[in-house]
């Protein structure tokens, strides 16, 4: 026979397991999209809204619709980012001698009573974002001049990005295949000791505490470049993002 001890001590083991399961469903992130941006939002700098900069490179050996449609993916969860955590966004097409063109600039701020409200407005917020990102892509990269690009002249513009929002978290990008022509001409494979060195022949900013993209390494028009060539570039760019005392340094051929 089973005693009145025992029976209330089940039913309290089953309470306890009923409170915890109910516990983990509540801090368990939601399904599908409203799950990754509630994971977003957990990477948020705190106290600081962001001030994303990204630079999309106009250059001939960068331009085609299939690397332009990577490029809009990419600005897109910039676009998100920006959305979930608060802040600037700027997107830019940049050529020779530092020059660029607008593509879209604004703040973007989502309202809600609580972080799933308002996370539940994001979508809606990055498609209006992103309609005006698309609509003005080609047209800025038709504006720029013809003569090539200067990757390396964009650290000096990601600075002014900081300067101009200081409050911020600094989050910047260059989309490019890395083969700039002005400033520093990588023409020949690299070893890792050479890039290393020639990186370190580039005066660059200090950007202390930012995050630092420079997202396509090797994606271009033509035929493909041999993997060791792409490699040079990767450790070039790789030792000229940590010359700025960047927080964090991402240097990519793919940015998926």
């Amino acid at each position: 026979m089973t005693s009145s001890v025992s029976r209330r001590t089940a039913a309290a083991g089953i309470t306890l397991a009923i409170g915890a399961a109910l516990l983990a469903g509540c801090t368990a992130s939601a399904p599908g999209d409203l799950g990754r941006l509630q994971q977003i939002l957990e990477t948020c700098p705190d106290g600081q809204q962001i001030n994303s900069y990204n630079a999309v490179d106009g250059s001939a050996t960068s331009n085609n619709e299939f690397i332009a449609r990577e490029h809009l993916a990419y600005l897109k969860t910039k676009a998100e980012r920006v959305a979930v955590c608060g802040g600037h966004l700027t997107v830019v097409a940049f050529g020779t001698n530092s020059v660029t063109a607008p593509i879209y600039e604004g703040d973007i701020s989502v309202d809600g009573a609580t972080d799933i409200a308002k996370l539940r407005r994001v979508p809606g917020v990055v498609r209006d974002v992103m309609a005006e990102v698309e609509k003005n892509y080609a047209p800025a990269i038709a504006l720029l001049p013809q003569g090539g690009t200067d990757v390396v002249g964009l650290f000096r513009l990601f600075d002014e990005a900081r300067t101009l929002r200081p409050e911020m978290h600094l989050e910047v990008t260059a989309l490019t295949d890395g083969m700039t022509n002005q400033g520093v001409t990588i023409d020949r494979t690299l070893s890792a000791e050479e890039a290393t060195a020639l990186a370190d022949q580039v005066p660059v900013p200090q950007l202390l505490e930012a995050s630092v993209a420079v997202v396509g390494i090797g994606r271009t028009t033509g035929d493909p470049l041999p993997s060791d060539f792409i490699d040079g570039m990767k450790a070039f760019y790789t030792r000229l993002c940590a010359n700025t005392g960047a927080a964090q340094c991402l240097v990519v051929t793919d940015g998926r």
